[in-house]
């Protein structure tokens, strides 16, 4: 999460042999600046000069892994940069470097793996034969941050975080091949002999997240307003998807995910789908208005053979489409222009929905895909549909009701800038909104997932264990 980073300054250790491995999932994709763009795992001298130098590994801006060490003035001393790019925002990936520079073949010295496979190189530039790497020396090193005078951060997530001293390891020691679905999978207590500054973080401890559990009691200090995710390679809640957003033209997504901040006030819509999709079941989530500025709208879209993406390229509000591939509740706030009405197809379906959200309040949202209809709520209470206040649990009075195909319906938002630029912020059931965590703590009928409000009977939130389940 941006602006929060693990640290820790160890003794001196082997520095020629060792393994990283972890699990990550990507919220954010290329920068304009580069270089450190995306860092998972760093080594420098604290405070950072010019000629100290620093080893890390990273995604440039372009997506690409990195793994390299650039001392001071010299060139770099190691630079391997993969030809694989990792544009994934919705998947977990497991990202292992095992290092050895005794070996004699350059290329045995350094090999990067991506869920159980060797990365091919686009550039492969090893360090020298027993070369002492900048990782375990007395030096700080950090987890989510670097520094090249200009600090940047990791913005996703990560999961069972290995480092093992003295031992370079393959895959096959944390990960597993799925004997059902063939998927890379993580062992969860792999057999590993850590050494001297091993560590095992695997985030567990909500109050405490750079605990090691490795034995060594190598604990990592948390900097910043670092937060728990309850999202795992094994269960992955949805969160907004930088890939299914306006071309070009973005919305800004941050906080893991979970955050959205139009560009500016620039009077256009542009909207953003969530990660996740369904195509039959039950589900809810909720949305903050967090910035009371312009229009929110909050809803979800059908893809399949008519695609919500076409409405994403033509900067469109989200239901106010001509091609009827998007239902939303418009809710805005701003300068006197109060509006809290439901649209779809181009056309207001209720021009009044007798609440007007404001700052801080929290848009409810229910769709049940096997019957095909649809409510809206704000801070607890479902609105009248014209017909009455709905009930989403017993499926009276819905705002909208659609015939259901074998297309998949994903949750999605679009704001419009007008007199300062929106901010929402999601809750597909990760129990907080940014960094805020929900105050009540409303579990779905399964049991997974945290809500501020109730889901209501039958509804669940939008995971891949409830799809699987579900969905």
């Amino acid at each position: 999460m941006a602006n929060s980073y693990l640290s820790k300054t160890p003794n001196a250790s082997n520095r020629k042999t060792y393994t990283i491995s972890l699990w990550l999932k990507r919220s954010a994709l290329g920068v304009s600046s580069p270089y450190q763009a995306h860092p998972i795992f760093t080594a420098y001298e604290s405070p950072f000069t010019s000629s100290s130098g620093e080893i890390l590994l990273h995604f440039d801006g372009d997506d690409t892994l990195h793994f390299r060490q650039w001392n001071g003035s010299s060139p770099y001393v190691l630079l391997l940069i993969t030809d694989k790019k990792f544009k994934d925002t919705t998947s977990w990936y497991h990202i292992v470097a095992s290092v050895d520079t005794t070996q004699a073949t350059d290329s045995n010295r350094i090999k990067l793996y991506a869920n159980g496979e060797l990365l091919t190189l686009a550039t492969a530039g090893y360090p020298s034969q027993d070369y002492d790497t900048r990782f375990n020396a007395n030096v700080q090193h950090t987890i989510g941050t670097g520094t090249d005078g200009t600090q940047k951060f990791f913005d996703g997530q990560m999961a069972h975080f290995h480092f093992v001293d003295g031992t370079a390891l393959t895959p096959s020691t944390f990960g597993e091949t799925d004997s059902t679905t063939g998927e890379w999978k993580p062992k969860l207590n792999p057999s590993v002999t850590y050494g001297t500054n091993g560590f095992f973080l695997k985030f567990e401890n909500s109050g405490a997240l750079g605990t090691d559990s490795s034995g060594n009691s190598n604990t990592y200090a948390v900097n910043g307003d670092l937060k728990q995710s309850i999202s795992t390679p094994s269960n992955l809640f949805a969160t907004f998807n930088y890939l299914h957003s306006g071309v070009g033209e973005q919305n800004v997504i941050s906080k893991a995910g979970t955050q959205i901040d139009h560009t500016n006030d620039s009077y256009n819509w542009r909207i953003t789908a969530a990660s996740l999709g369904m195509n039959k079941g039950k589900w809810y989530w909720e949305t903050k208005y967090s910035t009371e500025a312009g229009y929110l709208n909050v809803g979800f879209g059908r893809n399949g053979s008519d695609d919500l993406t076409q409405n994403m390229r033509g900067s469109n509000q989200l239901g106010n489409d001509s091609d009827g591939n998007s239902w939303a509740f418009s809710a805005g706030n701003t300068s006197g222009n109060k509006i809290a009405k439901l649209i779809h197809d181009n056309n207001v379906a209720v021009a009044d929905m007798g609440v007007t959200p404001a700052n801080g309040d929290i848009i409810q949202c229910w769709l049940d895909l096997d019957n095909g209809k649809a409510w809206w709520g704000v801070n607890g209470t479902v609105m009248n549909s014209g017909s009455g206040v709905g009930v989403p649990n017993t499926g009276a009075n819905p705002h909208f009701t659609f015939t259901v195909g074998d297309e998949f319906y994903i949750p999605a938002v679009s704001l419009y800038g007008f007199n300062g630029a929106p901010q929402c912020q999601v809750n597909f059931g990760e129990g907080r909104f940014g960094t805020t965590a929900v105050s009540s703590g409303v579990a779905d009928n399964g049991g997974n997932g945290t809500f501020e409000y109730s889901p209501l009977a039958g509804f669940y939130s939008v995971c891949t264990k409830n799809i699987k389940d579900y969905g």
